[in-house]
């Protein structure tokens, strides 16, 4: 029963999540006014912004206008309860169930905003390295079986190390293809996950990051026959690798302990 509260609650937060992916990168509120139709304007019905059934009632289209809507909007409220209800099932109801709720919202509200900008808000990174960093200093049970300071330090040596990496790679980039290999945002997303998840997690994230990475973009190449730089930036990788380095914390990974 309570899985199904926290499933819930995920909806809740996922329809929050679809404004601030619209509204974010635009430079409106995220408060007010209330949820618009973006093509007719007029503003939607409570009844009509009901997490899920709304859009299948309404068959994914304005009520007022018949102006199809994004199915983005379904799949971001969909995946955002399932991430809260994976997290309770992994974390139960602890201080890590809502560190690790808050951490994967920015990442996933992140992931898409780049996907249509190309951009990584440092909005939402920048508070997002402190907030981790802090979250390791009074909250040392976010990471299994160590103490205040070893949290601290894991958390401050993950800044460094996620940091640390993509700068390296940025460089090396530089100097074998003449140009940009890794933004400056992706440079200050892996230090938020290090803030977050600790130095062994970095090189989870970025393992899976560039596997997933790899097999989709190449698919993608396969099917239209497109260039790389045509799909999706690397930051959602990064942000869904860190999502499932989240849920492998606690397990043996590759030989050795995740904290």
């Amino acid at each position: 029963m309570i899985g199904v509260f926290i499933f819930v609650i995920g909806l809740v937060f996922g329809s929050f999540a679809n404004v601030v992916i619209y509204r974010l990168p635009k430079g409106k509120s995220i408060v007010r006014p209330r949820s618009q139709c973006p093509s007719c304007g007029k503003n939607i019905l409570w009844y009509d912004n009901i997490p899920l059934l709304s859009f299948l009632l309404l068959k994914g289209k304005c009520r007022f206008c018949k102006a199809k809507i994004s199915y983005r909007y379904f799949v971001v409220e969909l995946i955002t309860g399932l991430l809260f209800l994976g997290l309770y099932l992994k974390f139960g109801i602890t201080i890590q169930l809502l560190i690790y709720i808050f951490f994967t919202l920015c990442l996933l509200i992140m992931g898409f905003i780049d996907i249509d900008t190309y951009l990584i808000s440092d909005v939402i990174v920048l508070p997002g390295i402190v907030i981790g960093f802090l979250c390791a200093i009074f909250f040392p049970q976010m990471h299994y079986g160590i103490t205040r300071i070893g949290s601290i330090w894991y958390s401050f040596t993950g800044i460094l190390v996620g940091s640390g990496i993509l700068i390296f790679l940025a460089m090396v980039g530089r100097l074998l293809f003449k140009k940009e290999a890794m933004g400056g945002g992706d440079i200050k997303l892996l230090a938020m996950i290090g803030a977050f998840l600790g130095w062994k997690c970095v090189f989870i994230t970025i393992f899976f990051a560039s596997l997933l990475g790899t097999i989709i973009s190449l698919t993608l190449i396969g099917l239209k026959k497109k260039k790389i730089e045509d799909y999706v930036p690397f930051g959602p990788y990064l942000g869904l690798g860190a999502i499932i380095s989240v849920f492998y914390k606690g397990l043996l990974f590759l030989g050795f302990f995740i904290n």
